[in-house]
C-alpha cells in the first residue's frame, strides 16, 4: 500500500529550495518592495451584479439613494432629504432615527458606477439620437442626468407626444400657429410683443436665429388673477455666466386710466419638461386688468 505524506512532501521540496532552516522550520519569507508593488497591481477586480432597482431607493420618496444614508435601531433606512423632513422620526416604526449612517450601504453605493440614463440605448435609438457616453458615480447620476446635453426635451402641448433634441424644429413644423418669434438683445429695447388670453396655458416664443424654446406661462394658481412668468425648455446652460435674463411688462392697452404699471426682471430657468415645473417668481396680474375680451398685451425683453 502506498502511503502518502503532504506534509512531509512540502517539508522536503521548501528544503531543497532552501526555505527552511537546520531545525525544520520555515524561514519567513521577505517580499522586496517592488515585488510587492508587482503583485499589487493585479488586485482591483470589477464585479458586475443584478439587483433590483427599489432596493437602492428611498422607501419614503422612493428616490434613488445618494451619499448619506441614515436609519432608525431597527434597521428602516432614510435618505438625507427625508430624515431631515420626518423630524428625525423613522415613519415606519416611529423610533427616531438620530444620526445613525447606513455605513455599509453607503460603501456599496460609493464604490457604485452606472452609464448615464441617457446612453446610446434602445430609448436614444428611438428618438433618433445619439447617446451619452460617460460612466458617472452611482451617487453622482441624477446631478449629471439633470445637466447632461444628451437628455431629450419634451414638447408642452397637451396630446403631443414629441420629445428629443429639435424641439425647436418641431414646433416650427407641428405647432407654428401658437409661437412667436422673440429677439435677444437689451433688457431696455423695445422687445416683443404678444397678446395673451386668460384662459391659454402658455405662450411659445422661439429665439431668432437659435434653438430655444421660451414658455410665457400664465399660471391659474393665485387668487383673483393670474401669475405670469417665464421658462426655457432646453438642457441648462453649461457655465453660470451663459444665463439669460429677462424682463416682462404689461402693455399699456392693458391697463384701465389709474391702474399701476406691471414689470417683473430675472433670470430664465431652464427645464427638459413643463411637467412638474413650479416657478418660483412670477408677475401677478388682477382680474381687472384682462378687461372684457379676456386678454392683456405683454412685452417679452430677452
Amino acid at each position: 500500500m502506498q502511503m502518502q505524506f503532504p506534509h512531509l512532501a512540502t517539508m522536503m521540496r521548501l528544503k531543497k529550495k532552501g526555505t527552511m532552516d537546520n531545525t525544520g522550520t520555515p524561514k519567513r519569507t521577505r517580499w522586496s518592495e517592488n515585488k510587492a508593488q508587482q503583485d499589487g497591481k493585479d488586485e482591483t477586480t470589477k464585479l458586475t451584479y443584478s439587483i433590483e432597482r427599489d432596493a437602492l431607493e428611498c422607501p419614503i420618496c422612493f428616490v434613488p439613494f445618494e451619499d448619506r444614508v441614515y436609519m432608525c435601531k431597527n434597521g428602516h433606512a432614510a435618505c438625507g432629504s427625508c430624515y431631515a423632513k420626518m423630524n428625525t422620526m423613522c415613519p415606519c416604526c416611529i423610533e427616531p432615527i438620530g444620526n445613525i449612517r447606513c455605513r455599509p450601504l453607503e460603501k456599496v453605493l460609493a464604490a457604485m458606477s452606472a452609464p448615464c440614463r441617457f446612453s446610446t440605448s434602445a430609448y436614444m435609438r428611438l428618438i433618433r439620437a445619439s447617446g451619452c457616453t460617460e460612466i458617472v458615480a452611482y451617487t453622482e447620476r441624477r446631478n449629471h442626468e439633470a445637466s447632461c446635453p444628451h437628455a431629450p426635451c419634451v414638447c408642452p402641448f397637451d396630446g403631443c407626444n414629441y420629445q428629443g433634441h429639435l424641439l425647436y424644429s418641431h414646433i416650427q413644423d407641428e405647432h407654428a400657429t401658437d409661437a412667436a418669434v422673440v429677439a435677444t438683445g437689451c433688457l431696455r429695447g423695445t422687445g416683443t410683443t404678444v397678446t395673451l388670453h386668460k384662459s391659454k396655458p402658455f405662450h411659445v416664443l422661439l429665439h431668432r436665429g437659435g434653438s430655444r424654446v421660451f414658455l410665457l406661462l400664465n399660471g391659474d394658481n393665485v387668487l383673483s388673477g393670474r401669475s405670469l412668468s417665464l421658462v426655457c425648455i432646453s438642457p441648462p446652460p453649461p457655465l453660470p455666466n451663459c444665463e439669460l435674463l429677462y424682463k416682462i411688462e404689461l402693455g399699456a392697452v392693458s391697463r384701465a386710466p389709474g391702474e399701476l404699471g406691471l414689470s417683473m426682471s430675472g433670470t430664465v430657468p431652464c427645464v427638459r419638461r413643463l411637467e412638474g415645473f413650479d416657478a418660483k417668481a412670477f408677475l401677478f396680474v388682477p382680474d381687472s386688468y384682462w378687461g372684457s375680451s379676456g386678454t392683456i398685451s405683454v412685452t417679452v425683453h430677452l
